[in-house]
């Protein structure tokens, strides 16, 4: 089941608008025993604007614990199925053009007119997934048993029931980890068939702001995205994006403030959305990005002036980027074509750099409990009548006590900063520390100043770079100290412009 952009038309060989190949792949699968659909979002007021936007997948394989019993097992996240996904920890730009699978899966939507015979940088893609057994791989199986049941023949469902000698007894699962999981959803009436008067879940936001809620020392978060809290904006406060992630976050650290207790939270996004960074949606995204920073780093400034403290804002909050330099090496492939001088795609050549695409949607709450799935932090992910989304929120414990298990929550955290930093301070032990946060934001302002500067230093494996923006102690947002307002070899404003031509329910 995929999303259908009906905006694709292949009769006259029209790619679309989000260039899914979603009519290649049902092509792909006709005449086959893969039953394959199209499954447009089903919206009464804008009909192809709003997608389908969960990743999943379900299948059943032999059982952990006996080998004559089978379970079902899922995968939910944020990888799409599609082109330019894999890629590896080293995140390369141009030294793997001539090796699979990048001869054959060149990608890069976010220069226009970059293509394999032009030569790179392509563009390297952070993501995250988690796979799940047990029950929640069968709510999984269920949400996706929902959506084909609402829009195609239910006939065609493989029953679980048929598979005889699936495992239906749960306790016997393995459970040494001890991992407890929820589904979660943003979804409404329209795509799945609903009880009572529940017209609209927006469970994956309820998630979050209890999350947020609980949270005791620090948030690290992965997002393609970050907006929300529009009407405590200071333009724009009626855009429409009322999700409450961001204020949520802020009234944590300014509660914290107050307590004088220690918190921290570092939230890693891309350079600018997937796209022409110049053009006017990706614009309006950076505009409500930049409204988004402004109303928490006000708030968290108020809190440190009440305080009567020598504190700084971004001792609490910090604004990541991901992103990558090579220095020339010997034996790269040798474009056929060269771009036109002048251009975004020639400046990226000469200066031999490129932003890491993060398409990641995880929160990480005190190495103590995780969401990862396939939302956004903007309203279109949260609301429920805009995409439909899928999660999971999961965390271990200790089966003796009851308590908390960190263990693999913590290792995750840690292996994610590892490769972003190429390094495993103590001091990442405890991520709440002032100590911590200075480390992480002096690093991210060194590799800005590698990244954004003349000459061609090769990064050598560190990624991570401070978000190009100044906040001053009285937490206002401004543009940086050294006058840089556009993001390099760009002429695309950090901050972003509001588009006067797309209304806000699109790009938020």
């Amino acid at each position: 089941m995929i999303w259908d952009d009906e905006t694709s038309l292949p009769v006259i060989k029209n790619k679309g608008v989000m260039g899914t190949d979603d009519e290649n792949a049902l092509a792909f699968f006709k005449n086959t025993k893969v039953v394959c659909k199209l499954s447009p979002r089903l919206n009464h007021n804008f009909p192809t604007m709003f997608t389908h936007h969960q990743k999943t997948i379900t299948v059943d394989t032999r059982a952990q614990t006996s080998s004559s019993k089978r379970e079902i097992i899922s995968f939910i996240g944020g990888i799409d199925l599609c082109n330019g996904r894999y890629d590896t920890e080293q995140h390369s730009l141009f030294r793997t053009l001539n090796t699979e699978p990048q001869v054959n899966d060149f990608y890069q939507t976010s220069i226009p007119g970059a293509s394999f015979r032009k030569g790179g940088p392509r563009e390297p893609w952070h993501d995250s997934h988690a796979c799940v057994i047990g029950e929640a791989a069968r709510d999984i199986m269920r949400n996706f048993e929902q959506r084909w049941e609402k829009q195609f023949d239910p006939s065609l469902l493989v029953r679980v029931n048929k598979i005889t000698d699936l495992q239906h007894d749960y306790s016997i699962t393995e459970t040494e980890r001890n991992w407890n999981v929820q589904v979660f959803r943003s979804i409404d009436h329209v795509s799945v068939p609903v009880n009572g008067n529940l017209r609209v879940e927006r469970s994956i936001h309820e998630a979050y702001v209890e999350a947020i809620r609980r949270a005791e020392r620090f948030i690290y978060i992965e997002n393609q995205y970050f907006i929300g809290g529009c009407h405590l904006w200071e333009k724009d406060r009626h855009a429409g994006c009322w999700n409450l992630i961001p204020i949520e976050i802020a009234l944590k650290i300014a509660s914290k403030i107050k307590a004088k207790e220690r918190f921290a939270v570092y939230i890693v996004i891309p350079m600018w959305p997937e796209g022409g960074p110049e053009s006017e949606s990706v614009q309006d995204i950076l505009h409500w990005t930049h409204e988004t920073m402004k109303m928490m780093y006000g708030l968290i400034g108020e809190a440190v002036r009440d305080s009567g403290e020598n504190w700084h804002p971004k001792d609490y909050l910090n604004f990541f980027c991901l992103a990558n330099r090579e220095d020339e090496n010997g034996g790269e492939y040798v474009p056929l074509y060269s771009p036109h001088y002048g251009t975004q795609y020639w400046n990226a050549q000469k200066h031999r750099r490129f932003m890491i695409y993060v398409h990641s949607k995880l929160m990480i709450v005190d190495d103590a409990y995780m969401l990862i799935g396939s939302a956004n932090i903007n309203q279109r992910s949260m609301d429920g009548q805009r995409d439909t989304e899928i999660a999971i929120g999961c965390y271990q414990s200790l089966e003796s006590d009851r308590q908390t298990n960190k263990r693999d929550i913590h290792g995750y955290r840690m292996s994610l900063w590892y490769e972003h930093t190429g390094q495993t301070e103590e001091v990442f032990q405890d991520p709440e520390s002032l100590k911590c946060v200075v480390m992480m934001r002096q690093l991210g302002e060194q590799m800005w100043q590698i990244y954004s500067g003349d000459e061609v230093i090769d990064m050598e494996g560190v990624h991570l770079v401070g978000y190009p923006v100044h906040v001053t102690q009285e937490g206002k947002v401004e543009d940086r100290v050294d006058g840089r307002v556009h993001f390099p070899d760009t002429k695309a404003q950090i901050k972003g412009k509001r588009c006067k031509v797309l209304p806000p329910i699109f790009t938020t």
